[in-house]
């Protein structure tokens, strides 16, 4: 959620579950646990839902998400469905972490497509200050059943930086990434995250621009913002067109205890 308010600038931003789908060792940060779900209901009655749990044992943190999309009984395509599960080691500020992704399509006439892909990745957190994330994506894409699904290698690069002390009362908080997938040009995507926290409660709102992937049907520029209640957030996106499609509105609770 807090990445589709970024226009998907996400690999530079530690700490919360659902970064698990981007960047493997981006979970390393997080402290005890982290829980994360959201629900989008499209025009045309699609439906689109997504979870991820995340928790730190030592040195070792653990965790996995779902992706799922509906598609209408007209579509040529039934559901889509990705999977994942990952680990981190943390080792003196270094997160180095590896996953496996499951993705399933299954067409109109029943047929199912089901391909698994693995992740590589390293985070470097500089305490609450800012962190670098890179990772590799679908370095190798196995088919389980009917022809491999196109899954594109690509390399991201991301960084975020607290531009206003994190414990103070305001927050300003400014990502970048960059992505070098394969046989499309490089492209750079920036967001910036700003609002006021008193106490336990509070308000942030962002905004992300940047190049989207060829073909995807995602627009440059997204929205969002959270309700900050103590640990827990309830956040919201909009995305004018998506991945998953138009006038898409996304709400979603996160809890990090």
């Amino acid at each position: 959620m807090r990445a589709a308010g970024l226009a998907g600038a996400s690999v530079g931003l530690p700490g919360f579950a659902a970064v698990v789908f981007d960047n493997p060792s981006a979970i390393g940060p997080i402290r005890v646990l982290s829980l994360e779900g959201a629900y989008a209901r499209l025009p045309d009655d699609r439906w689109y839902t997504t979870g991820a749990a995340a928790a730190r044992y030592g040195p070792v943190t653990v965790g996995g998400g779902y992706r799922y999309l509906r598609f209408t009984d007209e579509s040529p395509v039934t559901d889509n469905l990705l999977s994942t599960a990952a680990v981190t080691w943390r080792l003196k500020g270094i997160y180095l972490g590896a996953s496996g992704k499951y993705i399933s399509v299954e067409d109109s006439s029943g047929a199912v497509f089901r391909t698994v892909t693995q992740d590589l990745g390293v985070t470097l957190a500089f305490f609450d200050i800012a962190a670098l994330g890179l990772v590799f994506q679908n370095l190798g894409r196995t088919p389980l059943s009917g022809p491999r699904l196109e899954l594109p290698s690509s390399t991201r690069l991301g960084f975020s930086f607290n531009l206003i002390d994190s414990y103070s009362s305001g927050r300003l908080l400014l990502v970048t990434e960059t992505i070098w997938a394969d046989d499309t040009p490089r492209r750079t995507v920036i967001g910036l995250e700003g609002g006021v926290v008193l106490g336990d409660i509070g308000v942030v709102a962002r905004i992300g621009t940047g190049g989207q992937a060829p073909g995807s049907g995602t627009g440059k520029t997204s929205y969002g913002g959270s309700l900050v209640l103590s640990r827990a957030r309830i956040d919201y996106a909009f995305q004018r067109r998506s991945a998953i499609g138009r006038s898409v509105h996304l709400v979603g609770v996160r809890w990090t205890p």
